[in-house]
């Protein structure tokens, strides 16, 4: 059986090379026999001379097989090394063509006209979009994932991290799968809880969720990405829910200036520093209610608010001679929607 998918496998690698069925059967046979005549070959494979002769000329073309200048004329197939440093520089060259391509016709094409919930039906294709997402984050990111989790996408985290980006962890101590406290000690910011959900949100623009309804040791097999943002907004509400009622591992202050997407985090974060005498300073980039036109609102934060009881949660911005309460994206009883907030320390 594992014969049988070996072989298969090496003729997916020669129909990526460009190159029949056939012509991996000469390959084979020549590496496994050395040096033989044309007419050796097709006795051997039991086929026809001329067919022999074009997938011989193919294979020499693209530098798999050598020629002999004597008579009579051999063929010997190159090492599997030098395949390999063939395969990989053609597909080198496959993808950076195609990439060209296809960024130019993405460059072409309309901007979405709405935001989706796109579904991910694979594991793979799951895990390539969280890592891709993490990638991509420039200002917060919200991760929620076990150890086995965790440790796939650590270094995209500590990456991030390094580049500036504020991460909030939440690790999840699930039955069956130990934590690993060690793996995490390079982030700033992690908590521990008992369950939950596999997701990642970049930024406030995109997340990837995965539930893991069979347990912890069957890896999802399908997902959803997430670029709706009413629905982000619910997962940054549950994140931060969560992030409230979870047991602290490490939980450093935030170095200032620093920014945020992330609406309650900010909040959260501002409460600490001014309960340590810190003057704070903000841009709030975002829209003002009553005209839902866009905006930008700075000035010196005199005041935070965070009432669990009615759920109202906005800063109070001292500006140009007046106070301005700013609340979230989805604000309706402040003057200002936020989308984006710059903290730094009053000079």
């Amino acid at each position: 059986m594992v014969q049988v998918t070996a072989e298969k496998e090496l003729k997916n690698l020669f129909r990526c090379l460009g190159l029949t069925l056939h012509d991996a059967e000469v390959y084979v046979i020549l590496l496994a026999r050395g040096p033989m005549t044309l007419t050796e070959v097709a006795k051997e494979l039991e086929k026809h001379r001329p067919q022999v002769y074009e997938s011989l000329e193919r294979l020499k073309v693209k530098g798999l097989v050598e020629v002999s200048e004597g008579k009579p004329t051999l063929y010997r197939a190159v090492k599997p090394e030098v395949l390999s440093s063939i395969f990989e520089e053609e597909v080198r060259s496959f993808k950076e063509n195609a990439l060209k391509y296809l960024k130019n016709i993405e460059r072409k094409a309309p901007p979405p006209k709405e935001y989706v919930v796109w579904m991910l039906r694979s594991y793979k294709g799951l895990m390539r979009r969280f890592h891709d997402t993490t990638k991509q984050a420039q200002i917060d990111l919200a991760v929620c994932g076990g150890s086995r989790f965790l440790k796939n996408i650590i270094e995209d985290l500590i990456d991030a991290q390094k580049r500036g980006v504020c991460v909030y962890v939440i690790a999840y101590e699930v039955p069956g799968e130990a934590l690993d406290l060690d793996l995490l000690k390079p982030l700033k910011k992690v908590k521990i809880a008992v369950s939950g959900d596999l997701m990642i949100v970049r930024d406030s623009e995109q997340a990837v969720l995965a539930q893991r309804r069979l347990g912890a040791r069957v890896k999802p097999s399908y997902g959803l990405l997430i670029e709706e943002p009413v629905l982000i907004d619910y997962l940054l509400h549950d994140f931060f829910n969560r992030w409230i009622r979870s047991k602290p591992y490490r939980d450093e202050a935030v170095s200032l200036p620093v920014s945020f997407t992330i609406f309650r985090i900010a909040i959260l974060e501002a409460m600490r520093l001014m309960e340590k005498g810190v003057k704070l300073w903000a841009r709030l980039e975002g829209r003002w209610v009553e005209t839902s036109e866009e905006g930008v609102l700075e000035g010196r934060v005199v005041d935070v608010v965070m009432d669990m009881t009615t759920g109202l949660t906005h800063f109070v911005i001292e500006s140009e001679g007046s106070r301005v309460r700013a609340g979230g994206p989805d604000a309706v009883v402040e003057e200002f929607a936020t989308k984006k907030i710059l903290l730094d320390e009053v000079r």
